[in-house]
């Protein structure tokens, strides 16, 4: 009997990569649903697009290398991102230089230069946020997680995940509004 691994859950999916008639299928079906997002995750941890192709890459080949016929797989986003998440720290700890992972924008044709300056001040305000919150911020608003995933990724209660992005969204806006409000509202004649 065909599998349509396209209609398999995320559960079944696992369950197939430990076998090798199913493997390569499952883990094609796994990174079609959650590459994209992985991928947005570590770009936006890194703040440097080969260290987040890097992270990206080894994210999913640890991932392959975990896989256990024993493992119940509950939450594979959340356990991919966790993955993610200590690739992108471990990667981050071993730089020791903060201020080059700041992506230089200005070769980015496709953004005029007020979308850049506000992409690298917003890039530079996430930065400076605690590591907790600044990740928190990120799953959420570039990965598209839900406060039960995020949970889940750093092994925490969800009022905790919630108090970090309570906390985090308040302290991005306090380090932006500054910079919003010494610009011009420029009106068309």
């Amino acid at each position: 009997m065909a599998v349509n691994y396209t209609l398999s859950s995320d559960r079944e999916l696992y369950h197939y990569l430990s076998m090798p008639e199913h493997r390569e299928r499952a883990f094609e079906e796994i990174y079609r649903r959650y590459g994209q997002r992985i991928y947005a995750y570590c770009r936006k941890i890194l703040f440097n697009t080969q260290d987040a192709e890097d992270a990206f890459q080894s994210t999913f080949l640890k991932f392959l290398s975990s896989v256990s016929p024993d493992r119940e797989m509950t939450n594979l986003p959340a356990y991919l991102l966790t993955i993610a998440r200590t690739t992108c720290m471990d990667m981050f700890a071993q730089r020791h230089e903060h201020a080059e992972l700041v992506e230089d924008f200005h070769g980015r044709p496709d953004q005029t230069v007020e979308a850049n300056e506000i992409n690298e001040l917003i890039e530079m305000a996430l930065h400076l946020l605690p590591a907790q919150w600044r990740e928190a911020v990120i799953m959420q608003l570039y990965a598209n997680m839900s406060y039960e995933e995020i949970a889940s990724a750093f092994g925490v209660p969800v009022t905790t995940v919630r108090n970090w992005l309570c906390r985090g969204r308040q302290r991005l806006r306090e380090i932006l509004q500054p910079y919003f409000e010494e610009r011009p509202v420029e009106h068309p004649e």
